[in-house]
């Protein structure tokens, strides 16, 4: 059973859901305008628009599963500690420490998923001094998955810390 675990902590961007809401109506209208309105009256130029906005609507719908996140540090789990290396500083937090983990898992990189990269996958860390760290971590794809898992299953990792699912999680 593998005893280390290692993956980049990310930092992708939000989109702005005013220009998200703004887009999206004019993608509908330009979709109407192209393909389902009259074809012998139509303007020329708004016809243009139509189309330009289709591209672009399309470009955003597939091609934002080809932006790579920003790596801002990396994490690593060990038998007896955890790293993190965010901002060029170090801080190490030993198991007994930990108060509690918390893991959103939304997935592992592939062509079926959101990104090819990896999926949005929250890691809330806290431990008994009340410190916080909250942080998006990168599945890369199903091997790097299962070996996420099973650091997790490891005897030691397990003993140390209490397991439960909650609602909507996949791990």
């Amino acid at each position: 059973m593998k005893s280390e675990f290692k993956t980049e902590i990310v930092e992708t961007k939000q989109s702005i859901k005013a220009y998200s809401i703004i887009f999206g109506i004019l993608y509908l209208l330009a979709h109407f305008y192209f393909f389902l309105f009259d074809k012998e009256n139509n303007n020329i130029y708004l016809k243009y628009l139509s189309f330009i906005i289709l591209l672009f609507g399309a470009y955003f719908i597939f091609g934002e599963s080809f932006k790579k996140p920003k790596v801002v540090g990396i994490f690593k789990i060990y038998e007896k500690h955890i790293l993190i290396y965010l901002n060029e500083t170090e801080t190490k937090i030993e198991l007994n420490e930990i108060e509690s983990i918390f893991l959103k898992y939304m997935g592992h990189g592939s062509w079926i998923g959101h990104s090819i990269y990896g999926n949005k996958n929250y890691l809330k860390i806290i431990n008994k001094n009340r410190d916080k760290y909250n942080f998006e971590i990168l599945l890369r794809d199903k091997k790097m998955k299962n070996e996420f898992k099973s650091v997790l299953n490891n005897i030691e990792f397990n003993e140390k810390l209490n397991f439960t699912k909650k609602n909507n999680s996949r791990i």
